[in-house]
C-alpha cells in the first residue's frame, strides 16, 4: 500500500503487504533468507542486541512480503520498478490502523536486503510538495535468485490474504490506495458492512477465475498491481469522513485490465466474459432523487445530434461531484467540445437541457449517487452469490460468465427498482467482440 498521494508512473508496481508465500518450498526460501539476514545484521554490527521475538516475528513478516512482491515483480514482462513506502507518517501511523508489515522492521529489511546486495535502490523517495511525492523504487538484483525462484519466478507460489480493514474511510475523495484510511468506531453499522464484505470474499475465494495467456509471464494493471487471478480480496471504500459518500469495491484483478484485456484473458467458470452495466446511472439516480421524469433518450446526448458525448458525459458528472460551481474544464473534457466553446457556455446548455436537475449542479450530491450505486451492487452480486453466479463488481456493472448476462440483466433491473423506487433503469450487455 503506496504512501500519499504520488506522482503516477506507467511502469511502477506499488508495494502490497497482503502477499504471503503459499507453498512450503517458497516459506522454506523465505525463511531461509530472513535467517541470512538476521546474521548479517549480527556479523556487520548493524545492530547491538538481538531482537525479542515478537519483533523477529514482524521482521519475518516483512521479510515475507517483500519477498513475495520481488517475485512477482520479476515476472512481469515489462521490467517495473517496486514502490515502497518509507516515510514515517504512514509506516507509523498513530491510529494504529498501519499494516504489520509496516515499521522499522520493514525499513531494517529493506537495508539488509541491499546491504547484501541483494536488490538495488534505485531511487530514494521525497516529497514534491504537500500532497505529492514521489515514491522510493527498489528492484531485484541478480544474486536474490540465489535465496528466490525467480528463475523463472515463480509467481504462483505466492498468494495474498484479506486485508483486515474491509471497510475503509477516508477523508478526501480519492479512492485509491495511495491516500491513508481514517480511524472510526466500531457500530453496528460498520459491523454489518464488514459482515457483507467478508461473505463476499469467502464467496469469490472460492470461485472459479482465471487470466488466459499469462505462461509468458505477468502484466503489470492501470492500478500499478499486477494482474494475476489470487488478487480478488475487495475492501469498501467511502469518502470525505462520510459513511453516506461513496463506498464503491476496490481490490480486485480485473479493476486495473483494460477492456480489452478483460474480454481477452479474463474467464469465470471457464467461459468468456459479458460486461454488464446501467447506462447514464448517475444522471438517472439525480432524476429520481429530484422526483422528476426521466428524460427521453441519451441523457448524455446534450448537443441532440450525438456530438461531443464523452465530453458531454464528463461535464455532467464533475457538475454532480462538485461542491460549487466548477473552475475549469474536467480533464479531457475540452477536446471534445467545438474550438473556442467557453465553459460556461457549455454549462449553460447542459442546466438547460436538464433544467429539472439543474439545481443539483454543484451539491456534490455525486458521492450521494456513487453510495446508492455502491449499494445497489452489492445487493447485485450478493443476489446472485445466492443462484451460483460469479459476478465481478466494477463500479456500474458487473462481469460474469457470458451463460449467467441475461441472468445478471434481470438481478440489475429488479435491484435498481428496488433501491429506488423506480423503474427507469436501461442495462446493456456487452459480449466479447468475435
Amino acid at each position: 500500500m503506496p504512501h500519499g498521494p504520488m506522482t503516477q508512473s506507467p511502469n511502477i508496481m506499488w508495494f502490497d503487504p497482503l502477499l504471503r508465500a503459499k507453498t512450503t518450498e517458497l516459506a522454506h526460501a523465505v525463511k531461509c533468507l530472513h535467517d541470512a539476514l538476521l546474521l548479517h545484521e549480527t556479523d556487520s554490527g548493524g545492530r547491538k542486541r538481538a531482537r525479542k521475538e515478537a519483533d523477529k516475528a514482524k521482521f519475518g513478516l516483512a521479510v515475507e512480503a517483500l519477498a513475495c512482491n520481488l517475485i512477482l515483480l520479476s515476472a512481469i514482462e515489462s521490467s517495473p520498478k517496486l514502490a515502497v513506502p518509507r516515510s514515517h507518517g504512514f509506516l507509523w501511523r498513530g491510529d494504529g490502523s498501519a499494516n504489520p508489515v509496516y515499521g522499522q522492521h520493514f525499513l531494517s529489511a529493506i537495508d539488509g536486503l541491499a546491504s547484501l546486495g541483494l536488490i538495488e535502490e534505485e531511487r530514494r523517495g521525497y516529497r514534491l510538495s504537500a500532497r505529492i511525492r514521489v515514491p522510493s523504487l527498489i528492484r531485484p538484483s541478480a544474486a536474490l535468485a540465489q535465496h528466490l525462484p525467480l528463475a523463472p519466478p515463480d509467481w504462483r507460489s505466492v498468494k495474498q490474504i484479506d486485508d483486515r480493514a474491509l471497510i475503509i474511510l477516508k477523508e478526501g475523495k480519492r479512492d485509491d490506495r495511495r491516500t491513508a484510511p481514517i480511524a472510526f468506531p466500531e457500530t453496528a453499522k460498520t459491523r454489518q458492512l464488514a459482515r457483507q464484505m467478508r461473505r463476499i470474499n469467502e464467496f469469490l475465494r472460492s470461485a472459479n477465475i482465471d487470466v488466459i495467456g499469462q505462461n509468458a509471464g505477468l502484466s503489470l494493471g492501470k492500478d500499478g498491481q499486477v494482474i494475476a487471478p489470487y488478487r480478488r480480496s475487495l475492501r469498501r471504500i467511502f469518502n470525505n469522513a462520510n459513511w453516506q459518500h461513496g463506498g464503491r469495491l476496490a481490490g480486485g484483478f480485473w479493476m486495473g485490465m483494460e477492456r480489452t484485456q478483460r474480454f481477452e484473458c479474463l474467464r469465470i467458470d471457464g467461459e468468456r466474459i459479458a460486461d454488464v452495466d446501467y447506462r447514464q446511472l448517475f444522471p438517472r439516480l439525480a432524476y429520481v432523487r429530484a422526483g422528476k421524469p426521466q428524460p427521453e433518450g441519451d441523457i448524455y446526448d446534450v448537443a441532440g445530434d450525438g456530438s461531443g458525448r464523452d465530453g458531454w458525459k464528463t461535464l455532467m458528472n464533475a457538475m454532480l461531484f462538485s461542491d460549487g460551481p466548477l473552475k475549469g474544464w474536467p480533464e479531457g473534457t475540452l477536446q471534445h467540445f467545438p474550438s473556442g466553446t467557453k465553459l460556461r457556455d457549455a454549462i449553460g446548455m447542459l442546466a438547460a437541457r436538464h433544467q429539472p436537475i439543474a439545481h443539483l449542479f454543484g451539491s456534490a450530491l455525486g458521492f450521494q449517487l456513487m453510495r446508492i450505486e455502491s449499494d445497489i451492487l452489492i445487493g447485485i452480486i450478493t443476489h446472485l452469490e445466492s443462484l451460483g453466479v460469479t459476478a465481478l463488481p466494477l463500479h456500474d456493472a458487473v462481469l460474469v460468465a457470458e451463460s449467467k448476462a441475461y441472468v445478471a440483466k434481470d438481478a440489475m433491473q429488479a435491484a435498481f427498482s428496488m433501491a429506488t423506487g423506480s423503474s427507469c433503469a436501461i442495462v446493456s450487455i456487452e459480449f466479447c467482440p468475435r
